[in-house]
């Protein structure tokens, strides 16, 4: 059985707080992927939590909305 590095460190996930590691592709505590991603509710394009508008069609995205 493989143990992690001792370089790894643990970070919270940003939807529900739980510790994760970094290579983590869901939490184990609520199921989404750890880092809040934008979700365009009209084109599905995914952006970074700092984009105002998608990517691909303009559309404005909720400061508060659809997150991964």
């Amino acid at each position: 059985m493989a143990t992690r590095k001792s370089a790894d460190t643990e970070t919270a996930c940003q939807h529900c707080g739980a510790l994760v590691f970094p290579d983590a592709r869901r939490c184990n505590q609520c199921g989404k992927f750890p880092v809040k991603l934008h979700r365009c509710p009209k084109c599905g394009m995914i952006s970074e939590p700092t984009c105002e508008r998608c990517p691909r069609c303009g559309r404005l995205l909720d400061p508060d909305g659809d997150y991964l």
